[in-house]
């Protein structure tokens, strides 16, 4: 009876163990698959923040009516579509911006309404992007969507194409 009793609780105790160690090992399996997954999305945060930065260095040049700083946030080639008008900007000396015709339009600054991340991989961002003309301090006169592609050259990320729908929203 007692040899019937030990052999009881000594079947309880590696029952117990087995468990243990299955549950460790599920609850192992299960960190790591939530290590990973946080990985990624760090990682997928991170080409985010670090293809946006030309985009935002773009708006900032744009605003400080910096051409050589904007050139330095686009790759060459560069493509721009507006409508169905495609231009291929070979080399940074093709980019230019008329601030003068800007200007007589009463237009003041751009604003970056919005810039959300569509499609991403290691080396290429799709943007979606809606930005604004203001005359004044902050009256906006005309609103418009685009895609923006960065991608990553040599390790550097740049404004590879903009295109843009030119039938935005003006307000006069």
């Amino acid at each position: 009876m007692v040899q019937e009793a030990e052999q009881v609780e000594e079947d309880r105790k590696n029952r117990w163990g087995k468990a243990a160690k299955v549950s460790l090992g599920v609850l192992g399996g299960l960190s790591l698959l939530m290590g990973y997954i946080s990985a990624a999305g760090m990682k997928e945060s991170e080409r985010e923040s670090e293809a946006r930065k030309p985009i935002d260095d773009f708006f900032a040049a744009f605003n400080a009516r910096d051409v050589e700083k904007g050139r330095r946030t686009l790759h060459y080639p560069h493509i721009q579509i507006a409508g169905n008008d495609v231009s291929i900007l070979e080399a940074p000396e093709a980019f230019h911006i008329d601030f003068q015709s800007l200007a007589d339009e009463g237009w003041t600054h751009v604003t970056l309404d919005s810039c959300s991340m569509r499609q991403n991989c290691d080396e290429k961002v799709h943007f979606e992007v809606q930005l604004s003309m203001h005359k004044g301090s902050n009256s906006r006169y005309a609103t418009y969507q685009a895609l923006w592609i960065v991608t990553r050259k040599n390790g550097i990320w740049g404004i590879q194409c903009r295109s843009i729908f030119p039938s935005g929203v003006r307000l006069s």
